[in-house]
C-alpha cells in the first residue's frame, strides 16, 4: 500500500502437534522471517515462539508461550538492534459461524505479554490488548448483517521510546480507521512521520448486505486514536467512513472498500482503497 516505501517479504513456517500430553491441547512453533520498508520505520527481524494451546470448554482457548525476536530498525536516520524476550498469555472466545464471513456470533480476544529488551536499555515493559467483535443477522437468514469491533490497548513499565518501534501501537488502514493510511493515525515527529504510541483506541460500525446470489454492499464508519501518555481514549480520535462491494465465493467474500477520512490530517489523504479476502473483521 502507499505506506510502504520499499518491496519487501515475510516468510514463516509452522509446525503443530495435537493433543499434546493431552487432548485438546496443542503445542505450536513458529518461525519467521521479515524484512519492511515503511514509512513508520524500516525493519529486518527473526522472529521465535513456542507455545501450548488449550480449548476450554466449548467456545474458549487458552494459549501461554515464549518468543524471541533478534531485528534492525531504523528509524528517523537512527539504526538500532533489538533482542526481545516476550511470555505471550492469550485467551479467546468465539461463537461465531464462520471465520471468513461470521452473521452471528462474539468473538473476543484478551492479551497480556510481559517483555523484556535486552539492548543498550534493558528495559522491561507489559503489552496488555483487548478486542472484540459482534455480529447481528437482521433479516434472519444472514442477507442483512449488523457488526460492531472494538479494540483498547496499552503499554505499561515504559515510554514510547523505551519500546522498539515495532512492538508501539498505530492506526490507520483496514484493522483499526479505513480512510486513513497505515500507521498515519497518533504521535508524529516534527517530519510528520508517525512515532507510535502506547495506548490505543478503535471502534468501527458496519453495515452488510447481500444482494442477488453472490453479490453484496456494505457502508461502515470507523473511528480510532493513538495516545503517547499511556492511556487509551485521551488523544485526537480520526474518523473514516466508506461503502464496499463484496462477491463470494466458496471460500469467502472478495472484499473491496473505499473510504474517506471525515477529519483529514494535514497532508493527509482523501481516500483510500481497499482490497483483500474475507470480511474487514
Amino acid at each position: 500500500g502507499n505506506a510502504t516505501t520499499k518491496p519487501g517479504y515475510k516468510f514463516g513456517a509452522q509446525f503443530l502437534k495435537p493433543n499434546f500430553l493431552t487432548r485438546n491441547q496443542q503445542l505450536e512453533l513458529n518461525l519467521g522471517a521479515v524484512k519492511q520498508s515503511l514509512q513508520a520505520y524500516d525493519q529486518r527481524a527473526l522472529t521465535q515462539e513456542i507455545k501450548i494451546r488449550r480449548q476450554v470448554g466449548l467456545h474458549w482457548n487458552v494459549s501461554l508461550g515464549v518468543m524471541g525476536e533478534q531485528e534492525q530498525i531504523d528509524q528517523e536516520g537512527v539504526s538500532r538492534h533489538y533482542n526481545l524476550l516476550g511470555v505471550p498469555l492469550v485467551a479467546k472466545y468465539d461463537t461465531t459461524n464462520s471465520v471468513l464471513d461470521p452473521t452471528t456470533g462474539v468473538r473476543a480476544r484478551l492479551s497480556i505479554t510481559p517483555m523484556h529488551s535486552f539492548s543498550n536499555d534493558h528495559a522491561t515493559f507489559f503489552i496488555l490488548q483487548a478486542a472484540a467483535s459482534t455480529y447481528f443477522d437482521l433479516s434472519g437468514n444472514g442477507r442483512s448483517v449488523l457488526a460492531m469491533r472494538g479494540l483498547v490497548g496499552k503499554t505499561a513499565g515504559a515510554g514510547v521510546f523505551g519500546v522498539p518501534p515495532d512492538q508501539r501501537f498505530y492506526a490507520g488502514g483496514s484493522a483499526t480507521v479505513r480512510g486513513y493510511r497505515y500507521q498515519s493515525i497518533g504521535p508524529k515527529f516534527p517530519n510528520g512521520e508517525p512515532t507510535g504510541g502506547n495506548a490505543i483506541s478503535a471502534g468501527s460500525m458496519e453495515f452488510r448486505q447481500r444482494i442477488l446470489q453472490n453479490w453484496g454492499a456494505v457502508a461502515f464508519v470507523d473511528a480510532g486514536q493513538v495516545s503517547s501518555d499511556g492511556v487509551p481514549f485521551t488523544s485526537h480520535w480520526r474518523i473514516g467512513a466508506g461503502v464496499g462491494a463484496r462477491y463470494y465465493t466458496s471460500i469467502g467474500p472478495i472484499r473491496l472498500d473505499v473510504a474517506v477520512p471525515l477529519n483529514k490530517e494535514p497532508g493527509g489523504d482523501s481516500f483510500e482503497l481497499y482490497i483483500g479476502i474475507g470480511q474487514a473483521f
